[in-house]
């Protein structure tokens, strides 16, 4: 445990619980990302359509965020326990998603338990302003990635080498995931928390774009935050058809979870946690361009490889990307926003994050069709390089030096 936790019992208490909960998440990530598009392409056989659903999932539940928050803020519940009730209705839509046949009814469990699991970082990143001081949030996220890559990692090696034995029975992965998300719900009902505040106005979808008009900062950081989005997220779905699909490498399971999870989780895990001392240190910006730099680079040498070898080079430079990027996306608010108007900023970030992310599978199966894989690769990194260009564009902005961004 980090040394200038040990003396804050607030900070202790919400440290151990979230890592508890993260690395329970972990398994949940690796789950909806690696596993329910592999049972879909491997053992159902789904259209693209049932493959886009399932990969848009957590992206819708993101643009749902304000409207949640509306809710919570209306219950009065403490934004902690309030995640862990999603996380009981993610929990049951899992077991529920165990026990059908019917690829449709299969899809929609699947997704509204995406929906659920999605809303956490918005409500906790108040938590997190709370309970944690200014210089340490970098840090602290930084041991829950690599604690959850971590256990990810492990489980989903054997997942894969279980789904290609002949007595495989994929529901059962759902089933577990029921139990995991059940054990998230625990953890997270036990962290200190308070209710989310109403501000000047109460939270909703629509006031997430209100807030865009207000502060042309945070929307023009926004849109490149959107741009770099649908490069990026458009592929997720494509690096698991690439390695799987008739049209691709052909890999096993087993070769495909080492590929995707293993190795990518590797490099994540290594480069976390000098990433989270990055994020205090240096200004966000620049770190932001780096990120998306090796993002490139990641998706180029993915897309054009041959062979198992060329993939797990990519997958590795993209476990590097994430391993930043998951601490920018969860943090980067704190640095704009008002204090106490964490949850709202937050809320509109998201959202757009789901727009965006609802959208980019679609895209990315539409691309693939026109396009082929290496196509695709080429516009995601035309898009994430635009976005550079944009976040350069405010690098000298009067309010981005001093918010340290």
């Amino acid at each position: 445990m980090p040394e200038s936790i040990k003396h804050n019992p607030l900070a202790r208490r919400t440290f151990v619980l979230d890592l508890t909960n993260s690395s329970l998440g972990g398994i949940l990530e690796v789950g909806f990302g690696t596993f329910a598009i592999l049972i879909a392409i491997r053992f159902l056989e789904a259209p693209d359509t049932i493959k886009a659903i399932l990969a848009s999932g957590v992206s819708a539940g993101l643009l749902l965020v304000p409207t949640m928050q509306r809710a919570a803020v209306w219950s009065h519940i403490p934004a902690s326990k309030f995640c862990a009730l999603l996380m009981l209705i993610s929990a049951t839509c899992l077991f529920w998603s165990g026990y059908f046949n019917n690829i449709w009814i299969l899809a929609i469990a699947l997704f509204l338990a995406q929906v659920c699991f999605s809303q956490l970082p918005a409500f906790m990143i108040q938590v997190y302003a709370q309970n944690y001081g200014v210089k340490e949030r970098g840090k602290r996220l930084s041991w829950n990635f690599i604690l959850s890559a971590s256990i990810g990692m492990i489980l989903s090696y054997g997942g894969g080498s279980y789904l290609d034995a002949q007595w495989a029975e994929p529901s059962l992965i759902f089933r577990i995931m029921g139990l995991v998300s059940l054990g998230s719900a625990t953890a997270l009902f036990l962290i200190p928390s308070e209710p989310i505040r109403k501000g000047e106005r109460a939270h909703g979808l629509w006031d997430s774009f209100v807030l865009l008009k207000e502060d042309r900062l945070f929307s023009s950081m926004l849109l490149a935050w959107m741009i770099m989005g649908l490069g990026i997220i458009m592929t997720l779905p494509l690096r698991i058809e690439y390695l799987g699909g008739s049209d691709g490498l052909g890999l096993s399971n087993e070769q495909i979870a080492l590929v995707t999870v293993v190795i990518f989780s590797i490099a994540r895990i290594i480069s976390s946690r000098l990433w989270g001392e990055l994020f205090d240190r240096i200004r966000f910006l620049f770190f932001r361009i780096s990120l998306n730099l090796i993002l490139i680079a990641a998706t180029l040498v993915y897309f054009h490889a041959d062979g198992i070898l060329g993939v797990s080079l990519g997958a590795a430079l993209a476990g590097v990307g994430v391993g930043g990027s998951k601490i920018a996306w969860s943090l980067w608010v704190t640095k704009l926003a008002p204090s106490g108007m964490e949850a709202r900023y937050m809320g509109a970030h998201v959202a757009l994050t789901g727009l965006r992310g609802g959208l980019a599978p679609f895209l990315g199966y539409w691309l693939l069709s026109i396009l082929g894989y290496s196509g695709v690769a080429w516009v995601s990194m035309a898009l994430v390089t635009l976005s550079t260009l944009l976040f350069l564009r405010l690098f000298y902005d009067k309010r981005t030096k001093e918010n340290g961004l």
